[in-house]
């Protein structure tokens, strides 16, 4: 167990950590992407609710 920890904090020594800059960038592009992503299910959402609602009253 201590020689898995002794690699572990080995192999985080070679790890090449973000800058901050580098960090708010994508930070910036998964906040809109999901916001994005939201966005196009709702609309889609939307749509196919509305569709659903038209088609299912006539078929009874």
């Amino acid at each position: 167990m201590i020689a898995f920890l002794k690699g572990s904090v080995r192999e985080l020594k070679h790890v090449v950590w973000p800058t901050r800059e580098e960090t708010k960038k994508y930070f910036m592009m998964v906040l809109v992407t999901l916001i994005l992503f939201g966005v196009y299910l709702f609309i889609a959402n939307t749509i196919f609710s509305e569709v659903i609602l038209k088609v299912l009253p006539n078929l009874f």
